[in-house]
């Protein structure tokens, strides 16, 4: 059985630090993942086609069984939390109250759930054994949340002055508050974590993939956007993320 199996020890094998850092963590993404459910949820209505309704219907679903399916890892590492429970209900600032406009929406598609997701493969290999299984089977259901975003990301590039601009407007928003999700770059849990096998990815290089993978998509299109790491972590909690 590997370290990090569903077993007393894996409770008993990992770092202090590295154990509460992977279970604020994991507290955290499933917080953000069920209100990103609900978001999603209330655009589903109101969405600009029929397919993009559809489409943002099935990830609202989605999205919130990720949040629903991953609380259980809590209790595997000795933290049991649900939904419910205290300290739950604490997402990013942007996915408190309904998302404002469609820009918006799809600026969250890209960048909350990119980070989010980014972070996701960095524990399929988790030495947490219940991490890794519930880390692979995010990954096997995001697939199409990644192609809806980058196809309405073009869309509203190539389209009026007004929608490119209020994209991009969100998505500088949006990102500085997604990259400071992961955490400072040199956090002492995280590393640890880290060296731990629990995760394969620190927090700098889960906000340069995204960034990459955005500024990619935006340069094809013509646009290009300042995406610049975050170095004032003070007041910072490293609970919530925020």
């Amino acid at each position: 059985m590997r370290p990090g199996a569903d077993s007393p020890r894996a409770e008993t094998t990992v770092g202090e630090r590295a154990r509460a850092t992977v279970v604020w963590l994991i507290g955290s993404l499933a917080d953000n993942k069920a209100a990103l459910g609900r978001r999603y949820g209330e655009w589903a209505i109101s969405a600009p086609t029929i397919e993009s309704a559809v489409a943002l219907a099935a990830m609202a679903q989605d999205e919130l069984g990720h949040g629903r399916s991953t609380y259980p890892v809590l209790a595997k590492l000795g933290a049991p939390r649900d939904e419910d429970g205290p300290g739950a209900g604490a997402p990013l600032p942007a996915l408190c109250q309904e998302l404002p406009d469609w820009p918006a929406v799809i600026a969250a598609n890209v960048v909350i759930d990119g980070i989010l997701t980014t972070f996701v493969a960095s524990a399929r290999h988790s030495s947490i054994e219940p991490l890794a299984q519930r880390a692979r089977k995010i990954l096997q259901e995001e697939g199409p949340h990644r192609l809806h975003a980058e196809a309405w990301l073009r869309r509203l590039c190539r389209g009026a002055d007004a929608d490119r601009a209020a994209l991009l407007e969100r998505l500088a928003q949006l990102w500085q508050q997604a990259a400071r999700w992961p955490g400072p770059a040199e956090d002492p849990g995280y590393m640890e974590a880290l060296r731990e096998g629990i995760f394969s990815e620190g927090p700098a290089q889960i906000r340069a993939r995204v960034r990459d993978w955005l500024s990619e998509l935006l340069a094809a299109e013509g646009q290009r956007l300042a995406l610049e790491d975050p170095e004032d972590f003070a007041g910072w909690d490293p609970i919530s993320r925020r």
